[in-house]
């Protein structure tokens, strides 16, 4: 398998429908005092009025922006994982957004005299002119996208909105082909799960589908079985991992260190479900990785984690 340098850590169905019910799994690891947690925040429809049980208006998922930015944050991309944070700013730390599902109110065009534009109420819109005001909070978002809807619910936009995304700097997710949870379904259509989703975003992305290599676990959930993370790295999509990163929906902010004290930690990344968690919470975490000067330009990030791993996927 390719190995990966860590710094500083680490059927098309043309309808909308519905997803499963969220369901949380317990914690991977206790509380630590290790600062070298990176908090992954979860988000569903953002919209008003709000939508559902997971749901948060678009007034809350602003303020969120907000506190998150006065904290010190800087978003990030499972990218910036694999690539040891190297982005990340010296004084601020890294945090990474992500939006399940793939729903309209995430990113919608609106039509309006013969032009098409991003509507300002949408995540994307309202993380687009937010970032655009405050630089300093960088821009990333990770959309892990189902396939047992439309996904962002306008097919006739379908290409043009993966495309925008990665061309304004955010990112893609896979979150299967029908929104299956791993713990249920059988291992022996783990692969269709997995590949169909790749096969569907090639056909508007081509070769920028090799930027899609993270899974969100619908449900949150992934098998402890001695194996389950080896059998899921051995999927391929055109001779490349077609998962790399996994992401769990445990109510825990994962510190990057103990994440790879073995080679299944990088597909058990915890999550913090926004619909029932505040920033003030987040905030009140004792791993969060601590912000700190560089001492020169070619050592990024020393005082956040000064080793250096070699971390060779399974």
């Amino acid at each position: 398998m390719t190995g990966i340098l860590l710094s500083l850590l680490f059927l098309w169905t043309p309808e909308i429908g519905t997803t499963s019910i969220l369901e949380h799994s317990d914690p991977e690891e206790p509380l630590s005092n290790t600062t070298s947690g990176i908090p992954v925040l979860m988000y569903h429809h953002v919209s008003d009025p709000v939508d559902g049980y997971y749901g948060v208006s678009t007034d809350r998922f602003r303020s969120d922006l907000e506190k998150l930015y006065a904290a010190g944050f800087y978003l990030i991309t499972p990218s910036d994982l694999e690539n040891g944070l190297m982005q990340v700013p010296a004084d601020r730390r890294p945090v990474m957004l992500t939006l399940d599902d793939g729903w309209q109110d995430n990113f919608t065009f609106l039509e309006t005299h013969g032009s098409t534009e991003i509507d300002p109420l949408c995540v994307v819109g309202i993380l687009e002119r937010f970032c655009d005001q405050n630089p300093e909070f960088g821009r990333g978002v990770t959309f892990f996208i189902s396939w047992d809807k439309i996904p962002f619910g306008q097919e006739e936009y379908i290409t043009e909105k993966f495309n925008l995304l990665i061309d304004m700097g955010y990112s893609i997710g896979n979150h299967t082909n029908m929104h299956s949870d791993f713990i249920t379904l059988p291992r022996s259509k783990w692969d269709r799960a997995v590949l169909l989703p790749m096969e569907k975003f090639h056909r508007s992305l081509g070769l920028r589908t090799s930027e899609i290599f993270a899974m969100g676990y619908p449900g949150g959930r992934f098998p402890k079985d001695q194996g389950a993370e080896e059998y899921l790295s051995h999927f391929q999509f055109q001779n490349r991992q077609a998962v790399r990163i996994g992401f769990l929906a445990n109510g825990s902010i994962s510190s990057m260190n103990r994440l790879l004290d073995s080679p299944e930690g990088i597909f058990r990344i915890g999550r913090l479900d926004m619909s029932q968690y505040s920033v003030q919470r987040v905030l009140g975490w004792r791993n969060l990785m601590t912000v700190g000067p560089r001492d020169n330009l070619h050592d990024p990030l020393p005082p956040r984690l000064r080793q250096t791993l070699n971390f060779n996927t399974i």
